[in-house]
């Protein structure tokens, strides 16, 4: 079995050996930056609330106020998040001209804020609120601003319909052009990387097992272990802050 530092020496290879990776974030992504993830056993925050009952978009609908109140607070946390040594790491790299994209499932924009380009956002962002009914965008703070202020369900100002975060809820399919987008990313992938994510969710689960039909290659840094381990060049189990940045330095040394 090889030891951390024979992994990341394994990692910095197979990153230089390659010339169109990808990598597929998640919420181990951001823990680092002090966001809670969602399905970690003791900490995770479907653990200590119900995503039905603050999650779902049929819940939203129903009492949007409750909704709101929850999601301000959980708001919060995300708003002050800055990016981390793992969000920076993936930002060098793609200087260094290894990294194509990301595609990541997180809400935060930890991505943009390290200044990382060509992210793909599969479950949307709480940066924007949507109209449900002309899908009109607006920045997340018109929609903050106005429940604040008159404590009832923020409405669109061209046609009246309900905003809401521009997130991906429970009760939601993901957006076409988004997928497309996903898959367009991918189709040339040699390389994908695996940050932070348990590999639970569809579809953003689906893109390694895509990624290795195409003849692409896998390597996963995770705290957990997850289903596709065992099809991996390399799976590290430890804080992609302490590790990736040694990867990456290693990269740009070699």
């Amino acid at each position: 079995m090889k030891n951390l530092e024979e992994k990341i020496e394994t990692l910095a290879q197979l990153i230089l050996d390659s010339e169109d990776i990808v990598a597929l974030t998640g919420a181990g992504m951001s823990t680092e930056s002090g966001i809670a993830d969602f399905r970690s056993p003791e900490s995770g925050l479907w653990t200590k609330v119900d995503p039905n009952e603050f999650a779902s978009i049929h819940s939203y609908v129903a009492d949007t106020g409750k909704n709101l109140e929850f999601m301000l607070e959980m708001g919060l946390q995300i708003f002050k998040a800055r990016p981390n040594r793992g969000h920076k790491a993936l930002t060098k790299l793609q200087k260094l001209g290894k990294l194509k994209g990301v595609l990541t499932q997180n809400i935060d924009g930890l991505h943009y804020k390290a200044k990382t380009k060509n992210i793909i956002e599969l479950h949307g962002t709480v940066n924007e609120a949507k109209c449900m009914r002309c899908k009109k965008v607006y920045p997340i703070t018109t929609m903050i601003n106005q429940f604040l202020k008159e404590r009832k369900a923020p409405s669109c100002e061209v046609c009246n319909g309900l905003l809401k975060p521009n997130a991906i809820f429970f009760g939601e399919p993901l957006e076409s052009e988004t997928l497309f987008a996903a898959d367009l990313m991918i189709l040339n992938c040699d390389l994908m990387i695996v940050l932070g994510s348990s590999l639970v969710v569809y579809p953003a689960a689906f893109y390694p097992h895509k990624a290795l039909s195409q003849g692409a290659k896998l390597a996963i840094i995770n705290i957990q272990e997850t289903e596709m381990d065992g099809s991996a060049e390399v799976v590290i189990h430890e804080k992609i802050g302490e590790v990736l940045p040694k990867v990456v330095d290693l990269v740009k040394n070699k």
